[in-house]
């Protein structure tokens, strides 16, 4: 192969399962030139080639399954194949006979496309072009919505960085309590929960006074109002506008009954609560302790959560870096001073991606001493001691 030659297109991987084995012979020669096709005769033969494979990271491209089979309807199965990928296409071949069905199956499995037998070739393969398409123009957009999107939260936290040190700061923190508190669930911290901990301080962007006594509730508010018409954002707003307040809490019951958003609402108050205590010399007893006798406690489960909070967790150290080594996050453990005496940033600040590029800029152009000393997860330490050259490390 030459340089100009392209690399050949891998072809679309192709799962066809169908009780009848002179059916699936027949799928794989008149389909081979066109997919990489996998044959299985039942439900529990096809889901059994799915093992191993993590929730969104089908083997296979797109599914074709018979209607009836025996142990496991073609509907049961792309019912589950659903659940797991939701993403992967999924069509259903059935006969006449199956109608009724077929129609449940259309509506529980989602199903790209319906057929019925028998199908003509030319026709299965066009609908299994179609559903690819689809299912890449989707993936296409969710992907560039994504990259707009987390690059437009990155931007507006590094600028609310420049303007308030502090509140940047509590943003990085109430990141990682979202997570630990989640975790202590036994759940994943939701994609709406994560950039409302991410966006929750944005309102201080337009409340400078963050020592008077509703700078917290006033910021909620601005930064909810912000978000509120943005397309698919309005639960992140929702969630960021009920912090404050104890929503279903003082309801009680069962946590796991309650709206998903409801749950994330909690989780951020909390995480709230635990980081003002805390940052105000409260030990994580004595957060919890707080938390425990305020007027709206938590139930049992979500207060079980806090108490397995633990500030050694958090906990930053100091490490010694290069100017390259800096990262979004870190603390800055001294003042950043460049070799014309002009002072880049204080001692406490909380470095930021405008900030990084600033302090390089002067590094290239006039000069920094190094190692810088910054404070930094204790998680992280391997990290920086993987890439540390010589000076650089635990301070």
């Amino acid at each position: 192969m030459t340089d100009f030659e392209p690399a050949p297109l891998r072809l679309p991987r192709l799962l066809c399962v169908d009780d009848e084995p002179e059916v699936l012979a027949s799928l794989r020669v008149t389909l081979r030139k066109k997919y990489k096709v996998t044959v299985a005769e039942s439900g529990p033969a096809a889901l059994a080639l799915f093992s191993g494979a993590g929730d969104g990271g089908s083997p296979f491209d797109v599914v074709v399954s018979d209607m009836r089979m025996p142990q496991m309807s073609g509907a049961e199965l792309l019912a589950e194949l659903r659940r797991r990928f939701p993403d992967m296409p999924r069509l259903l071949l059935s006969g006449q006979a199956d109608l009724d069905s077929t129609i449940s199956a259309i509506n529980e499995a989602k199903i790209a496309r319906f057929l019925t037998k028998p199908c003509d070739t030319a026709d299965l393969i066009e609908a299994i072009d179609d559903a690819l398409e689809v299912a890449r123009l989707a993936r296409a957009e969710r992907e560039l919505l994504d990259r707009t999107l987390n690059g437009t939260v990155g931007l507006l936290t590094e600028v609310l960085g420049l303007i308030s040190v502090a509140a940047y700061g509590r943003t990085q923190r109430l990141e990682t309590l979202v997570t630990h508190l989640s975790a202590a669930l036994h759940r994943p911290v939701p994609w709406d929960l994560a950039l409302a901990a991410k966006l929750s301080q944005l309102g201080y962007l337009v409340v400078h006074d963050e020592l008077a006594s509703d700078a917290g509730a006033h910021a909620a508010e601005v930064t909810a109002g912000l978000l509120a018409n943005i397309p698919r954002m309005d639960s992140v707003a929702w969630i960021i506008s009920h912090q404050t307040d104890a929503g279903p809490v003082a309801e009680g019951g069962d946590v796991q009954r309650w709206p998903r958003r409801a749950v994330s609402a909690e989780i951020l108050r909390l995480a709230a609560a635990f980081d003002a205590l805390t940052s105000g010399g409260a030990s994580p007893r004595e957060a919890h302790a707080a938390i425990a006798a305020s007027p709206a406690p938590p139930p049992r489960m979500l207060l079980d959560a806090v108490s397995a909070l633990r500030l050694d967790a958090l906990a930053l150290v100091e490490a010694c870096v290069t100017v390259r080594q800096l990262a979004p996050g870190m603390h800055l453990a001294q003042d950043v001073v460049a070799a014309s005496g002009v002072k880049l940033a204080a001692a406490g600040t909380v470095l930021n991606g405008a900030m990084i590029g600033r302090i390089r800029s002067f590094q290239e152009r006039v000069g920094l001493p190094e190692p810088i000393q910054v404070r930094v997860p204790e998680a992280r330490m391997h990290q920086l001691d993987a890439a540390a050259g010589p000076g650089v490390g635990a301070g």
